[in-house]
């Protein structure tokens, strides 16, 4: 038996691709989700801002409140992806300091350094 083979029973990196404008929102059903997901001990997340059109404070707020979540139940919260526009809204409020950052996904996989099952969720708020 192959003992570098990951457990089955291992949980998933949970990737959740945002899309449209991250700005304004204040959408509790999603906290409540991520709340459902780390209730089930998947701990590990991957925010995925391609789609993201645009991306304000309350946006950002949204980011650290979910990421305060997953750390305090000892997960871990990695961003990818991000457009040229909200990466220099990521800097101008100090969030490039905050997380780590992946110019794309692959990056941001590696980062979990295993063979990993993967579970997409996609959110598109369009205003």
């Amino acid at each position: 038996m192959d003992r570098n083979l990951p457990r089955v029973d291992e949980p998933p990196v949970i990737l959740v691709r945002f899309g449209g404008n991250l700005a304004r929102h204040e959408d509790p059903s999603f906290e409540i989700i991520i709340q459902e997901i780390l209730d089930k001990m998947c701990l590990n997340f991957i925010f995925d801002f391609n789609r993201v059109k645009f991306l304000d404070s309350a946006g950002i707020g949204l980011v650290i409140k979910l990421a305060s979540m997953i750390e305090k139940r000892g997960g871990s919260l990695l961003l990818c992806n991000p457009q040229k526009n909200v990466r220099s809204v990521f800097s101008m409020l100090g969030i490039d300091n905050r997380f780590r950052i992946f110019d794309d996904l692959g990056g941001a996989l590696e980062n979990f350094g295993r063979l990993l099952r993967l579970e997409i969720i996609n959110i598109n708020y369009e205003l």
